[in-house]
């Protein structure tokens, strides 16, 4: 009976009875990954990078459905910074092209530690262009888009991103490309807000705005995006900004474009820890003569809200919050995240539904995937000694008007740091 049981057993699996099953369930066709793999989250408090020699930022690409061989994830090196909000990474809509923002540059072997906090960091005026159709990503291209940039967004047709940067007087570049990724022509343009650092970037859907955070002044506003008589792109402020809280971070447009939500963590992240957070929504006008941007509900966060998600029919909204995890290890607080879920309604209105408590170092980024039955966390890294790595877990949603989170088992184990992923449906 044995013997039978076994054989049985055995044309199943021969039959891929049992292939589609596994531990992660998630509805896409890739999700693409940063990993800043030469600074600990820790560093953010006590300077210390705890890097290994040899260690570099990466890239990684994973296939659906997942193979346990690994045999579909493909990893390049690519220099970037878990420094910024999630927005250094943008992705064309066929997932064929990744535009990365580097931020801050890569950090040699013999810096082991900052003397002056992140400022410490190396500087960097670097794009790069990466290509994703052939299996292992390869950077095509890279360069200037101003001094220590800081995020980017790309239009809808994918041929024009928008990139913000520290660079006084010409903090915007509009920066057009080709099919292959290549750029065509780069214009500088001025912040909506005279000499003020955009922190973070989102393209409306529609194709006609972007909006943009600052997160020193705690303002969101919207730009116009247009063509004028000599078809040469420019950007014009769209009415006026809207304060949000003290220290907004990372926003998102809903897939009409009604509705923008984003987070605001009060404070830096430091060894004090922020306190609790709060989530705004947020309805801009888009009509030629720009009405008034208005804030439409908000809602409480856990602690160090990072980024948000919101599921493609938009009735579900996702905070991904890194409460003190980044503490050095022997704190009490190390390695303690969350995640909340909200019910977005079509009036703007966020209701609150559950916190769900995870181990995992300063999540910063948060994805649904094509279903919108699931989200991925990235993960920089996990309360480990010796080895260390960083990761994408799972969680299942069930909606309703109090969504839910079940985590899921399995997870992809990645280059520590990663910091920004991007599902592509």
């Amino acid at each position: 009976m044995k013997k039978q049981s076994f054989a049985i057993a055995l044309s199943l699996l021969a039959g891929g009875a049992m292939a589609q099953q596994g531990p992660i369930q998630f509805t896409a066709k890739s999700i693409v990954a940063l990993s800043d793999a030469d600074m600990a989250a820790s560093a953010m408090v006590d300077g210390n990078l705890l890097k290994d020699k040899g260690t570099k930022d990466a890239l990684t690409t994973i296939g659906f459905p997942l193979d346990r061989s690994g045999a579909n994830i493909f990893t390049s090196v690519v220099s970037n910074s878990m420094t910024l909000f999630d927005k250094v990474l943008a992705v064309s809509n066929n997932g064929k092209l990744a535009f990365v923002v580097e931020g801050r540059g890569q950090t040699g072997d013999s810096l082991t530690t900052l003397k002056d906090g992140l400022n410490g960091l190396p500087g960097s005026t670097k794009m790069f262009t990466v290509d994703l159709s052939a299996g292992k990503p390869a950077v095509k291209y890279g360069f200037a888009v101003g001094v220590n940039p800081t995020a980017v967004t790309i239009n809808p047709t994918g041929n024009s991103l928008i990139v913000a940067s520290a660079d006084p007087g010409k903090e915007l570049r509009i920066v057009e490309v080709d099919g292959t990724g290549k750029p065509t022509r780069i214009l500088t343009a001025a912040s909506p807000v005279p000499n003020a650092v955009i922190t973070d970037l989102a393209w409306h859907p529609g194709g006609q705005f972007v909006a943009y955070t600052i997160a020193a002044t705690g303002e969101v506003g919207l730009m116009k995006y247009a063509m004028d008589a000599t078809k040469k792109p420019n950007l014009t402020p769209h009415g006026k900004t809207v304060k949000v809280g003290t220290m907004p971070g990372a926003g998102k447009f809903n897939t009409d474009g009604s509705t923008f939500v984003i987070v605001d963590s009060k404070k830096a992240a430091g060894a004090s820890g922020t306190g609790a957070g709060e989530l705004f929504a947020i309805q801009f006008s888009t009509d030629d003569t720009p009405g008034e941007h208005k804030i439409l509900s908000q809602a409480a966060t856990g602690e160090g809200p990072q980024s948000v998600a919101i599921s493609p029919d938009g009735s579900v909204v996702v905070v991904v919050n890194a409460g003190q995890s980044y503490q050095p290890f022997g704190n009490a607080a190390v390695g303690k995240s969350s995640l909340t879920t909200y019910s977005l309604g079509k009036d703007g209105k966020l209701t609150q539904s559950a916190d769900y408590p995870f181990e995992g170092i300063a999540p910063q980024s948060v994805d649904f995937d094509r279903s919108g039955d699931a989200i991925a966390v990235a993960v920089p890294e996990y309360l480990d000694y010796g080895m260390r790595n960083g990761g994408i877990e799972f969680w299942k949603v069930t909606k309703g008007d109090k969504p839910t989170l079940a985590k899921q088992a399995g997870r992809i184990s990645l280059t520590r740091g990663c910091h920004a992923i991007k599902v592509i449906p």
